[in-house]
């Protein structure tokens, strides 16, 4: 008996190590197809593609002020370390997103090195408000990558681009360390940008549900509504 026993518990626990094994292969297999390079990858027909206010309200102040975000879709990266040819993420993707803390640009050169000295980002334009419910909710400026050249002391400007985007108006936001969350791309016309501009202009008041109190002792939100007149009624 003592032996038909012990067979069994072998038995079973070969079945349990089996069933491990196999429950770790699916859970792999699971990882590969939504995780592409260390980012994540949206399921076929899907595509992350928020406004510039969406952007603000709903992922970077949740971000600067440690709140819930609505998912984990934008990973934490630090853009300023690496050439962009090795961000992470799906490379077939035409826009990716990350939170990095922000850069101050040089007074100097101004640029931003970056660590691996393979090149620089220089902001390029001007710095353009981000408004929601007729107030500036955030900043948005564009910077161009330039790569360093090997056989000289010269710079290509590259096609890669990113579209830097911060918080405004909300006073303790800095409590946090100063988050952005980047709009990385590689430029391909004029054609994308305009309608993309378009798109934003359009969409500008569709976040007015969000609260500007938050964490702001000298904030206020929007003005509540006038009483009912007699016309009204």
């Amino acid at each position: 008996m003592l032996i038909i026993k012990v067979l069994i518990l072998i038995h079973s626990l070969r079945t349990n190590l089996k069933k491990e094994r196999k429950g770790r292969r699916e859970d792999m297999e699971v990882e590969k197809r939504i995780v592409v390079n260390g980012g994540m990858r949206l399921p076929i027909g899907y595509r992350f593609h928020p406004t510039e206010q969406e952007l603000i309200l709903h992922y970077l102040l949740p971000k600067a002020f440690a709140s819930p975000l609505p998912s984990s879709i934008i990973p934490v990266f630090d853009l300023f370390y690496s050439h962009p040819l090795t961000f992470p993420g799906d490379q077939k993707e035409k826009q990716r997103y990350f939170f990095c803390k922000k850069k101050e640009v040089s007074s100097n050169e101004h640029r931003i090195k970056i660590l691996s000295g393979d090149g620089y980002w220089k902001p390029i334009g001007k710095e353009r408000p981000i408004i929601a419910c007729g107030r500036a909710v955030g900043i948005r400026r564009t910077l161009a990558f330039y790569e360093t050249n090997k056989s000289s002391s010269d710079c290509n400007k590259t096609r890669w681009s990113m579209t830097e985007y911060c918080l405004a108006g909300f006073a303790s936001a800095k409590v946090f360390g100063e988050w952005a969350v980047y709009n990385v791309y590689e430029r391909k016309g004029t054609k994308a940008r305009k309608q993309r501009k378009s798109r934003d202009i359009g969409d500008e008041d569709l976040s007015c549900s969000i609260h500007f109190t938050v964490g702001s002792d000298h904030e206020t939100g929007p003005p509540p509504p006038s009483p009912p007149t007699s016309a009204d009624e």
